[in-house]
């Protein structure tokens, strides 16, 4: 068992009730509404929890029903639904398609045009991502500089190797960021939102694969400049790709190939330097009572940790010596 915690801990969950009707009620308002049944069978063990923090184009959510239960929720309509096992088993079907869905094995990505029923065992618990069907599609239309109808995605996850292990670790880190929203700045936040939306892009199987498969033309010196001096500029936002590459006048996809071409990194990876030289700078020259986290956090680098290690890779010391050294600290 994954244990993640509680989403707020000091807050109580926004839902927490024994009560069937309740339940199907209150996380339909957060979700959709939906058919949930339980079993006879189950039904004193019936506990339904859900934890949300509501985030710009998504939500994190942690569900659980104590019993065996079944959900109908048909179509989606307005999101796709990223569903990572952290307790115990499910069964869902997608489309056409069924899913066993086990903690550490299999995980499942629901798209809104597709009907959905699912099974959940007695004590399964999910982290659940909810993206917004407008930001995936946006981005998608960011990256293939077209029009998208409609995304439909293999709902099966395998989370024993590669892009679905590298999916879950992305989410905890989403869902780390959560928990701590009020020490996380939203240029972190919206940097992870928009690294999971490209990894399910590019990572999964959907309809719309071969559309980014296509090879782009390149983008030329000028846009690439146009996209540092944006980066340069705005590091400390909470800028996204699809910003940058409006910035630079040309698709997503062009410039992200034109500039790992150019500059040998990712945009990203160069908005992550950005951060890093902009946090140097503000140790070098710190300003009243300033702290190591408040740089880190003001500079739009949300972990410190990895915050620190990343400044220490490049700085040959770390950001506490730096700010030390200039206050002339020993």
């Amino acid at each position: 068992m994954i244990d993640i915690g509680k989403q707020q801990p000091d807050a109580r969950p926004v839902v927490d009730t024994h009560d069937v009707d309740e339940a199907r009620e209150a996380i339909g308002r957060i979700f959709c509404p939906h058919f949930l049944l339980v079993d006879g069978a189950w039904k004193s063990g019936f506990h339904a929890v859900h934890d949300v923090v509501e985030e710009p184009g998504h939500s994190i959510n942690v569900v659980s029903y104590g019993s065996a239960v079944e959900i109908d929720p048909g179509e989606l309509s307005r999101f796709f639904l990223l569903q990572l096992p952290i307790k115990g088993r499910a069964v869902v079907r997608c489309g056409g398609k069924e899913t066993d869905v086990a903690e550490g094995r299999t995980a499942t990505l629901l798209s809104p045009t597709l009907a959905t029923r699912m099974r959940w065992a007695e004590g399964c618990e999910k982290l659940i991502v909810l993206l917004e069907r407008e930001l995936v599609e946006s981005h998608f239309e960011t990256l293939a500089h077209e029009r998208s109808d409609r995304i439909e995605f293999e709902s099966a996850i395998d989370l024993t190797h590669g892009i679905g292990q590298g999916i879950f670790q992305h989410s905890m880190l989403m869902s780390g960021a959560a928990k701590g929203i009020g020490h996380f700045p939203e240029a972190y936040r919206i940097m992870l939102r928009d690294g999971l939306v490209n990894l399910l892009l590019h990572g999964l199987s959907h309809n719309r694969s071969g559309r980014l498969q296509r090879s782009s033309q390149g983008a030329g010196p000028v846009p690439v400049q146009r996209a540092e001096d944006y980066i340069r500029t705005n590091a400390e936002q909470p800028i996204t790709a699809a910003d940058i590459a409006e910035a630079a006048g040309v698709p997503l996809r062009t410039l992200q190939d034109s500039y790992r071409k150019a500059k040998g990194r990712t945009l990203m990876a160069a908005v992550q330097d950005a951060r890093l030289e902009l946090l140097r700078k503000t140790l070098l020259t710190p300003s009243g009572d300033i702290s190591v986290a408040d740089a880190v956090f003001a500079s739009g680098l949300g972990h410190l940790g990895r915050a620190a290690f990343a400044y220490r890779e490049r700085y040959g010391e770390t950001p506490s010596q730096t700010l030390r050294q200039s206050r002339g600290w020993s």
